[in-house]
């Protein structure tokens, strides 16, 4: 029987009451943001109920609304399954990207047709974004707690800065002096373009 949210709470609070937080090692990465470290972890909060997420049924659903409205600001390109976004919020990378699909649904919800064509639109779109710009490769992340209209997240950092590889990468982008949105939308209609040139679909 696999361990319950309140078991697997109790576990490891009774491990911290015992032997404390491991230590991390973070810290020691040359990847690592920070030059202090990082001594206080906050108390483990016990499970809770799983907030609401936004765009149940597709109601209120943001993604489904700036496809159906065409919304230019926000996407840069789509097909019949699947669809590639701008973040709202300011970023400083020279690629943060959102994959959508034009289904209303979250990974497992998705149906056989958009699940197929899911693989081979993350392959041109780091295909698409490492020909056009100046990047070795995308991170690809799915962070989608708040809404549930899947979202993978594609995050690129430019060629040579070794500093900002790996798993801290979107920490870095916390962090870093922010791009002008327009930078970042000229590049993004750049990647797009290219998308129609690998598997088609349209540029917005």
């Amino acid at each position: 029987m696999p361990e319950s949210a309140q078991e697997w709470y109790d576990r490891v609070q009774a491990g911290i009451a015992r032997d404390g937080h491991r230590p991390a090692t973070w810290q020691d990465w040359a990847t690592w943001p920070f030059a202090d470290r990082l001594e206080a972890v906050r108390d483990l909060e016990r499970p809770q109920a799983e907030p609401p997420r936004a765009g149940v049924g597709a109601e209120d659903c943001f993604i489904c609304a700036a496809d159906r409205e065409d919304d230019r600001d926000y996407l840069a390109w789509r097909d019949d399954h699947w669809m590639l976004g701008t973040p709202m919020e300011p970023v400083a990378l020279p690629l943060v990207a959102f994959l959508m699909p034009r289904q209303h649904a979250d990974l497992a919800d998705l149906d056989a047709e958009s699940a197929a064509r899911m693989g081979p639109a993350m392959v041109a779109a780091e295909q698409a974004a490492t020909e056009v710009l100046d990047v070795p490769r995308i991170q690809v992340l799915r962070l989608g707690d708040g809404t549930t209209h899947l979202h993978w997240w594609l995050v690129a950092r430019p060629t040579g800065m070794n500093q900002l590889r790996g798993s801290f990468l979107s920490l870095w982008d916390d962090v870093l002096p922010t791009r002008p949105r327009e930078q970042l939308r000229a590049d993004l209609r750049l990647v797009a373009h290219r998308l129609v040139e690998l598997v088609g679909g349209e540029a917005l």
